[in-house]
């Protein structure tokens, strides 16, 4: 996967439990952390336009055993092998939806700064459960198996820091430079 490989591993790294552990030490599907499964679930959601690959919701896309099948390396999983996955066009298409949702929901001035090159804005996470929606918290919670608090208190640490790494020129990625992804 290249950049987002190196994004997430940077970011969710130096957080307790870093890639593999999640909370408490647990981990989720695959040997994937709670919060990167809901960063990742997140994203390929946001990148379908809010929908499941059936319109079915983001519960068709983590799947219902969890996310580390269909974000695993498989085919058919999100991110990996030969069947497209979570590439660059997804990504920026998902990161272009998750700032949509939070203009929408009247944080986009928040969202925007970790865009840009100055400071991250902090995000509360009652201002993310607003740009995310109830819907979406709900699922992410139910198939990371986080409660809902800790959920939103874990995203709002780290997306700030996904989102900026992800857009390293200030501005999303254009079509000639998702290669890197």
């Amino acid at each position: 996967m290249g950049l987002l490989d190196q994004v997430l591993g940077n970011v969710l790294g130096g957080r307790s439990g870093g890639l593999g552990g999640g909370i408490g030490g647990q981990s989720g599907g695959g040997g994937m952390s709670p919060i990167m499964m809901a960063v990742l679930g997140l994203l390929a959601q946001r990148a379908m336009g809010g929908r499941g690959s059936s319109g079915g919701g983001l519960g068709d896309l983590l799947g219902g055993g969890g996310l580390g099948g269909v974000l695993g390396g498989g085919s058919g999983g999100l991110l990996g092998g030969s069947g497209g996955g979570l590439n660059g066009g997804m990504l920026a298409g998902g990161l272009g939806g998750l700032l949509d949702s939070f203009n929408r929901s009247g944080h986009g001035d928040i969202a925007n700064s970790w865009v840009g090159t100055g400071d991250n804005q902090p995000i509360a996470p009652n201002q993310l459960a607003d740009a995310l929606g109830p819907d979406t918290v709900n699922e992410l919670s139910q198939h990371t198996g986080m409660p809902q608090q800790d959920l939103l208190s874990e995203l709002s640490h780290v997306l700030p820091g996904v989102v900026d790494q992800l857009t390293p020129q200030g501005r999303l990625p254009q079509e000639h430079e998702l290669d890197r992804y």
